[in-house]
């Protein structure tokens, strides 16, 4: 018997509203959602486990998160890296208002640069740019400065520590 093995660390969904209503009317009914439900906490879960916790077989869970992933719901899979153990010690919140005429130079270079951006968005408010980012350290993260200033205005927050909340967590 073939087990069938679908393992990531990090699975990300982009909306799991009970009452979502797809563009081509398909509901995400209940089994759906407890589908995308376990796979946020356990993403390396297998699919013959899965299957098993939701009354279905692996075939039966893969069809349904392939329709989820075509329909847009699950918007992709990735590896999340644990990046102070991976050698990455130092996260930063960057907030970044670039000079008139220099979002595209800026974007080309964030595309392009070595250091760890884990998210890059776009965001409302007094900055532009909101960047997620891991150095191996302080040093690195001044290069990284050092850089970007060229482009634009920044603010740098550095991150203390996870926090990571669960459900039932106070």
């Amino acid at each position: 018997m073939q087990t069938n093995h679908l393992k990531f660390s990090s699975f990300q969904v982009r909306s799991i509203a009970m009452n979502f209503l797809p563009a081509n009317n398909k509901k995400i009914d209940k089994t759906d959602h407890e589908i995308l439900s376990i796979l946020h906490k356990e993403a390396r879960i297998s699919m013959t486990e899965l299957g098993k916790r939701v009354h279905l077989t692996s075939q039966a869970v893969r069809n349904r998160l392939d329709r989820l992933t075509d329909l847009g719901v699950v918007h992709h899979y990735t590896v999340n890296v644990n990046c102070p153990i991976y050698g990455y010690k130092t996260h930063a919140l960057i907030k970044i208002t670039p000079h008139s005429g220099f979002m595209k130079s800026l974007l080309d270079y964030l595309t392009q640069c070595h250091s760890h951006i884990n998210h890059c968005y776009q965001i409302t408010g007094a900055q532009t740019l909101s960047i997620d980012s891991y150095f191996t350290d302080e040093a690195e993260l001044q290069e990284f400065i050092d850089t970007i200033q060229k482009w634009g205005d920044y603010e740098i927050e550095l991150v203390l520590r996870d926090i990571l909340l669960s459900e039932g967590d106070e």
